[in-house]
């Protein structure tokens, strides 16, 4: 039997059908409609939850409070572990993917980043590590919003999140986390860099979007890969030291 699946992102329901193998692309033999309530989105993004920000999480589901929700009726959840995180991960916005499926960084993007965290699975993990946005909606054909719309939208979420959770460091993704977290500009230069953020009292560090990384492979672009491959190293390289130093006799 195959499965074709259809979302219906106002009612937040899942159409499962299911058809044989040999006609996916014809007749349907019958179909189930799987509600996906906002509970057990929370429930399978978040592992671990504690009670402030599972009601964090459902007061961000429920915002509406500008023109970044209209365009596709999603608010994008984060994923991972959001009590005292080691590492959070922090992107410019969901696409397509993420707001069919209520999950962060899934899409081509998405996999990338996640293929160099799967290297080291002890470091990064669901226990570890949290997965974030800059903006919480999906915005109009993949188009960052301007200046005024991201920064109300981080300070309704993206803000509150980081000071809940806590993480021990960020890692921005690309130049829109870059300047709206750290207020910097210009990840070519700044990329493999350490900053620490008073406003958080948390380290960061910096490296390219993944989008950018699987351009650059696209044009046989091996320096920025290599790059990005050596700053998740650093980030792991970083952290074991750390631990190694706080357990040292």
């Amino acid at each position: 039997m195959g499965h074709l699946y259809q979302m219906n992102r106002k009612q937040k329901t899942l159409s499962i059908f299911i058809c044989p193998k040999s006609e996916e692309s014809s007749a349907l033999l019958y179909i189930m409609k799987v509600s996906l309530p906002i509970t057990e989105v929370i429930q399978r993004n978040f592992p671990v939850l504690n009670k402030e920000y599972e009601s964090f999480a459902l007061e961000k589901d429920s915002c509406r409070s500008c023109e970044l929700y209209d365009h596709y009726k999603q608010v994008i959840q984060s994923e991972g572990c959001v009590v005292s995180p080691n590492f959070m991960f922090i992107g410019e916005a969901g696409g397509s993917d993420e707001a069919e499926q209520n999950r962060p960084f899934i899409g081509m993007a998405g996999q990338r980043i996640r293929e160099e965290m799967k290297k080291f699975p002890l470091i990064f993990n669901k226990k570890t590590t949290l997965i974030s946005n800059v903006v919480s909606c999906r915005p109009l054909n993949n188009k960052f919003p301007d200046k005024d719309v991201a920064k109300s939208c981080m300070a309704k979420w993206l803000d509150k999140e980081i000071k809940i959770v806590q993480p021990k460091i960020i890692i921005v993704l690309g130049n829109q986390p870059l300047l709206y977290v750290r207020e910097e500009q210009g990840i070519t230069s700044l990329r493999g860099t350490w900053k620490f953020l008073p406003k958080y009292k948390i380290w960061s560090f910096a490296t390219y979007h993944p989008s950018y990384v699987i351009r650059q492979e696209r044009a046989k672009n091996k320096e920025v890969v290599d790059l990005f491959i050596q700053d998740i190293e650093t980030i792991v390289k970083t952290w074991e030291s750390k631990i190694s130093d706080r357990t040292s006799p």
